[in-house]
């Protein structure tokens, strides 16, 4: 849990400290050994027997200018189970069990099939879904997805994200054919570019 205050805390507060967190980087890392081979513009994180909420993020990647789509890059994507646990018991700090890959079609757009994500136990911070971006430029920190209907998030957020219109980190949710959907668009951030 010490991993997800920390990034919390650099995420919202002091974004540089993201690019430091060594520990984070070395996880992630990690991770990356597991991408597969082929990756297409649609994935799935949770598999389809995972219990909780089933979630379509449809997620659209654009280059600094807010405008121009990035083609061919890998989305990674991960978050907690609907009990708000990251890591299976025992399972070393960091091991991101439900977590996916896509790669960007021509159009800038990606898709992941989940689960709808728990708030961690015990805490009131909501519910939210971790973006890391891989492309030409290098690898960026692409942000949380978080969502409108959650009572976690506070209203001040809620007006925050509303003010970056689709770049937005607090979307709203939509159910349609027994899955609730959500649309989420990626601006890179030259300042979330870590090495």
């Amino acid at each position: 849990m010490r991993h997800a205050c920390t990034l919390l805390f650099a995420t919202l507060f002091v974004p540089s400290l993201f690019a430091q967190d060594t520990e984070y980087i070395r996880a992630l890392e990690r991770s990356q050994t597991d991408r597969p081979s082929t990756l297409t513009s649609s994935a799935r994180i949770a598999p389809l027997d995972e219990p909780g909420t089933p979630l379509v993020i449809h997620g659209h990647l654009f280059a600094e200018d807010g405008r121009t789509p990035v083609s061919n890059a890998v989305v990674f994507a991960y978050h907690t189970d609907a009990a708000g646990l990251y890591d299976r018991v025992a399972a070393p700090p960091h091991s991101w069990r439900l977590r996916g890959w896509t790669k960007t079609d021509a159009e800038g757009r990606f898709e992941f099939a989940t689960i709808r994500p728990g708030a961690y136990p015990s805490r009131n911070i909501p519910a939210h879904v971790h973006f890391t971006v891989f492309g030409q430029q290098g690898r960026y920190h692409a942000g949380e997805l978080r969502f409108d209907d959650d009572p976690l998030v506070k209203n001040d957020e809620r007006t925050a994200s509303r003010r970056n219109g689709e770049f937005g980190h607090v979307r709203p949710v939509r159910t349609q054919d027994r899955a609730q959907h959500v649309e989420f668009a990626i601006r890179l951030d030259p300042k979330q570019r870590f090495d």
